[in-house]
């Protein structure tokens, strides 16, 4: 893969992870502990606590995605960015235009 291509790359990841700590910022509030309290009725609570879940479920597929983002980013300073890591054969960049995080080829995913 050229520079030209791998600065692309490295630009979209970067601007990935930023997106997702922004998001993750600004759901912060979400995951918080559901308080107890008596203005509430059951079925609110179960609500609240339900939706507390989907939001913990959600910072840590967030958590991953940037822990896969830096692990791409690390493959580009050691040169192996774009080749699977299975079949160690290049990834098709039209794969890295949407997944640009992506380990493995289509065809060893």
């Amino acid at each position: 893969m050229d520079t030209d291509r791998l600065d692309h790359f490295r630009s979209r990841l970067e601007l990935l992870a930023e997106e997702i700590r922004s998001a993750m910022e600004s759901s912060k509030e979400d995951s918080g502990v559901v308080e107890l309290d008596t203005s509430i009725g059951r079925l609110s609570r179960m609500d609240a606590m339900q939706n507390q879940q989907m939001a913990l479920e959600l910072r840590r597929r967030q958590e991953q995605q940037l822990q896969r983002i830096a692990n791409a980013l690390k493959r580009m300073d050691k040169g192996t960015y774009g080749l699977c890591g299975k079949c160690k054969q290049l990834i098709a960049e039209v794969r890295l235009e949407v997944s640009p995080d992506v380990v493995l080829c289509v065809r060893c995913a």
